[in-house]
């Protein structure tokens, strides 16, 4: 029979008591290393845990995308180093020159000119709507010439 069994059946609460107890005994250290106080974690509000929980895995993806982003430079790095590495290369090879400028600050600037591609484009199509409106209302204009 479980405890929560015994519990219902004979109606004692300490069976309960006793097994959630534990349960929060085994989970406190989780929550610790989320960063929760044990005092927070035994006598603060229950949204706390949650909370912290959230944040944890928040954390989580935060790290998991600085560590692949920080492989990224690593690898970049490699194989610009990697043409005076081979046991084969000539003398005087260079290895390739490391990025001038963080990878965050050039995806800033791939924006940028593709914003500005966009506003050449939308510059282009304003002329030429322009002109075809410009066009019509000439050839208007010589149509009622002719006309008289």
């Amino acid at each position: 029979m479980g405890s929560s069994e015994s519990f219902t059946k004979s109606g004692n609460s300490r069976v309960e008591s006793s097994s959630l107890t534990k349960l929060f005994e085994h989970e406190c250290p989780y929550y610790m290393a989320y960063g929760m106080s044990f005092d927070e974690y035994w006598n603060g509000d229950a949204y706390l845990v949650k909370f912290y929980r959230e944040a944890y895995k928040l954390k989580m993806r935060y790290d998991d995308v600085f560590m692949w982003k920080q492989g990224m430079y690593i690898y970049e790095a490699l194989c610009d180093v990697s043409p005076i590495l081979h046991a084969f290369s000539k003398k005087g090879t260079k290895p390739l020159q490391y990025r001038s400028k963080p990878m965050s600050e050039e995806i800033k600037d791939m924006k940028t000119e593709k914003e500005k591609d966009i506003e050449i484009q939308n510059e282009r199509l304003k002329a030429r709507i322009f002109f075809e409106k410009w066009a019509k209302a000439t050839k208007k204009h010589f149509d009622n010439q002719k006309q008289r």
